[in-house]
């Protein structure tokens, strides 16, 4: 026991004393938090000219089975945000000492590079592992950004998030069956260790403790018991470290409980039976509909984002988007075909429901060199550049980095270049697949309509309602929205 202590206070003092750090991206720019040894930044004294507006919001997480919490914090994105260097979070459990984080912004608001028109607030994150989630464990929090404000004016720019204790939802339910309880509980994984015991008012009957016996989330444990039912109560502690909480139940003394609750199994399962009955039936008439030859072919939705360069490269992807449409069973959506429902949904909105209803999102990169009038579409063009297609193309990118590191959302994402010569890519797109046209044009059609296969699932859950082989697979949108443009 002594050596186990002794381990644990290693752990624990590692804990306090290590680095933690997190990374955490909103539009593009990367927030990275580091532990810090002072318990107040050095900004804290001196004095500003100016700073930034207070932290807009702050919440946080609480994950039992993965013993972290994460840290969630809005700041505005208004006229002070050029001044934000960074923010200052003190996070405390129970009485233990305050942990002290500050988190960096890469690349810096007062950069160039960045473009934030258009938003109102930007949301990052960090998780802090290796806490404790025991009961009556509380943790506080608090945010400020940097530089803070002058002596007498910090307390209005400061946001506190105080998280209650976890609450174990025991879910206990006991019947008296025969000669025996059958208890049935919630098992929590934060517990070492869980007692139940069989009362009569006060005085103890029997008693269980079960260390490695559940699992999972669902226990049950049977009680020998051939005396009255009544008054009989179920009391289940659960022990965490040092502390402890309990919970309690009165025993169902009916003795048809269970034969009521096993017809209930019953018909469950059999809805359910039924269910997967008819769920095969659909997917039989569909599979069979295919091989006898259905008219309609696979609908691929593909989703065009670009970034706004000139009329010459607008009119470069005008062309790609048309010729894309024109293929049977690829439906294209690009905001210049769909303004109305771009201007009553906002930019944010409607990128992120294009890309979730896509199942394949096309970015197209920006040219490197500037002859792009003789080697792209000749003659000179007089198409107007989108005033949409900036912010789209950033919302996209920030889209494409959360999915990078997920091979099914990187999967999703494809890069074209219209020119050959251009070789290089954003780092951002790095990783991601590539076509070269005019020279990858034919694969870039045969691999949107092969990766899907013949009968994709989604389209059979949407034929169990709608007849949509009497539908058109695309609607042709270069014709009757985009009359100037010529192939």
């Amino acid at each position: 026991m002594d050596l186990l202590n002794l381990m644990r206070e290693i752990a624990a003092f590692i804990f306090f004393i290590q680095w933690t750090t997190s990374v955490s991206t909103s539009h593009n720019i990367v927030a990275t938090c580091q532990q810090d040894s002072d318990d107040r930044p050095e900004e804290w004294f001196s004095q500003h000219d100016r700073n930034p507006s207070p932290v807009h919001d702050l919440t946080a997480e609480l994950s039992e089975s993965q013993s972290s919490v994460t840290i969630r914090w809005a700041i505005n994105v208004d006229s002070t945000i050029g001044t934000l260097t960074g923010t200052w979070i003190t996070f405390r459990i129970n009485e233990d000492p305050e942990s002290y984080y500050r988190c960096r912004y890469k690349p810096e608001f007062s950069s160039d590079q960045i473009s934030l028109a258009g938003l109102q607030q930007l949301w990052f994150s960090f998780t802090v592992s290796n806490v404790s989630v025991c009961p009556s464990t509380q943790y506080g929090f608090s945010a400020f950004n940097l530089p803070p404000p002058n002596t007498g004016t910090g307390s209005a720019y400061i946001k506190s998030f105080h998280a209650a204790e976890i609450q174990w939802n025991a879910h206990i339910y006991s019947v008296l069956h025969d000669d025996k309880i059958v208890v049935t509980f919630n098992v929590s994984s934060a517990a070492d260790r869980h007692t139940i015991e069989l009362k009569n008012r006060t005085k103890r009957l029997k008693s269980v403790e079960i260390k490695e016996g559940c699992r999972v989330d669902k226990c049950q444990v049977e009680l020998e018991y051939t005396g009255p039912c009544e008054n009989l109560t179920i009391w289940i502690t659960r022990h965490c470290e040092h502390r402890r909480s309990e919970a309690q139940h009165k025993v169902t003394c009916s003795k048809f409980a269970a034969p009521a609750w096993s017809a209930l199994a019953v018909g469950v399962w059999c809805v359910l039976a039924l269910l997967v009955v008819l769920l095969c039936c659909c997917v039989s008439c569909q599979t069979l509909r295919w091989v006898r030859g259905s008219k309609r072919g696979v609908c691929v939705r593909v989703l065009l984002v670009y970034p706004a360069v000139d009329g010459v490269f607008q009119r470069a992807v005008m062309l790609l988007a048309q010729s894309l449409q024109r293929r049977a069973g690829v439906t294209v959506v690009v905001d210049v075909w769909d303004k109305a429902s771009l201007a009553e949904q906002g930019p944010l909105r409607w990128v992120n429901t294009q890309a979730e209803l896509a199942d394949r999102v096309l970015i197209v990169t920006p040219p490197q060199t500037d002859d792009l009038k003789s080697s792209l579409v000749p003659g000179v063009s007089d198409d107007t550049v989108s005033a949409s297609a900036s912010s789209l193309f950033a919302l996209t990118l920030n889209l494409a980095s959360s999915a990078a590191h997920d091979p099914l959302g990187r999967d999703k994402f494809w890069v074209v270049i219209l020119r050959a010569e251009d070789q290089s890519v954003r780092p951002e797109l790095r990783g991601f697949r590539r076509f070269l046209l005019p020279r990858d044009s034919e694969k870039l059609h045969q691999k949107l309509q092969s990766c899907f296969g013949p009968f994709p699932f989604r389209n059979a859950l949407e034929k169990m309602e709608i007849h949509t082989d009497l539908l058109p697979c695309a609607e042709d949108h270069s014709r009757d929205q985009t009359p100037h443009l010529r192939a």
